[in-house]
């Protein structure tokens, strides 16, 4: 280009390349911690932390950033309500920052490792097992464990949840839906339950309902409803019965990785006892109760002659979370006259299991 212009004459109109202010305006210091991050021992790996991890330090970074007096003072927007538009000098959001990360990107790549899919004997076995130990069991921490997670993995394989998902159960609703024993009539009078969730979702503001009915037997005999009642029966017992169905002594909502733990245990004991699970199979590293029960729901349902639109439909409630406020909160009583329509098809997915 140089020689080009001065074939024509035209003096270089280049802008200086420095020097520049002394200090980290770009974001150098956040730069080298991510490098120096991504040295650390992985999940995945002992030698290197994936791009997906170290990424979280900018994030972390920003979020002080825009916390501080000088964000406050530098921070102007463009536009109004929802629509808006925020001009900011934070050194993560810098040109020089972004080609960084996305060099950091590209040049890394990412191993991703997706949960195995929990296929419907598996689950069957699962119940065998906790129903043997349902039997023996005496005290109320060892009965109000299994009915925990029986009810947890009846609900997240059931109703196609993934794994924090059904942590959102309420427990007053249940015990009134569970209250009065219903029937379809245009399933032959299948007994069906109503699991509703309650919580705040993404897009939306406020406490959200969502409704998701399954059937009490599903067709190939996973106990919905006896479960469901086994779980209120101990939070009962030990004087919980509103807040979150899926909860500690305490009644706070439970932790994932303590499910997972006593359900991944378990599938070690089948895996020892039959060949449902292959014996080179890694449990803790290749099931995961975040994907793994609606992985297998869904592949199972489609097996048996479920439509996709009837998969659509036991999904439903998750288009609601993209809403984006569209949708009014309204109460349970005013959700379950919306999905009384919707019944048939809802329930066709989980008799097919």
């Amino acid at each position: 280009m140089l020689k080009l212009w001065d074939n024509v004459g035209i003096v270089p109109t280049f802008q200086a390349l420095g020097p520049f202010p002394v200090g980290d305006t770009l974001g150098y210091g956040l730069a080298i911690a991510m490098i120096l991050k991504s040295l650390e021992p992985g999940s995945y790996n002992s030698n290197y932390q994936q791009f997906e991890t170290i990424r979280r330090l900018r994030c972390g970074f920003s979020n002080v950033y825009t916390a501080s007096l000088q964000c406050f003072d530098n921070m102007h927007s463009l536009g109004f309500d929802k629509t808006k538009v925020h001009l900011s000098k934070c050194p993560s959001q810098s040109l020089w920052f972004e080609k960084f990360a996305l060099g950091c990107s590209l040049r890394m790549g990412a191993e991703v490792h997706s949960d195995k899919a929990v296929s419907l004997p598996l689950v069957h076995a699962f119940f065998d097992l906790i129903e043997q130990e349902w039997k023996g069991a005496d005290s109320l921490p060892e009965r109000s464990k299994l009915a925990s997670i029986g009810a947890y993995v009846a609900v997240a394989f059931c109703g196609s949840f993934r794994g924090p998902e059904v942590f959102l159960v309420d427990l007053f609703g249940l015990r009134q839906y569970l209250r009065t024993p219903m029937f379809e009539e245009s399933l032959n009078n299948v007994e069906y339950v109503v699991v509703p969730l309650l919580g705040t979702f993404k897009g939306e503001t406020g406490i959200q309902y969502h409704l998701t009915p399954m059937v009490a037997r599903t067709g190939s005999g996973i106990e919905v409803k006896r479960w469901l009642l086994r779980l209120i029966g101990v939070r009962e017992e030990a004087g919980i019965t509103n807040g979150p169905a899926f909860c500690d002594s305490f009644g706070n909502v439970a932790k994932t990785k303590i499910y997972e733990n006593a359900i991944l245990e378990r599938f070690c004991v089948i895996q020892r006892q039959s060949s449902l699970i292959p014996k080179d199979v890694n449990v803790y590293e290749d099931f995961g109760v975040s994907r793994s029960f609606r992985r297998g729901s869904t592949s199972e349902a489609r097996v048996r002659g479920v439509t996709d639109r009837d998969v659509d439909f036991i999904n439903r409630w998750r288009n609601h979370e993209n809403a984006k406020g569209r949708k009014p909160r309204r109460s349970m009583r005013d959700h379950y006259s919306d999905i009384e329509i919707l019944l048939p098809g809802l329930l066709r997915y989980s008799m097919a299991l």
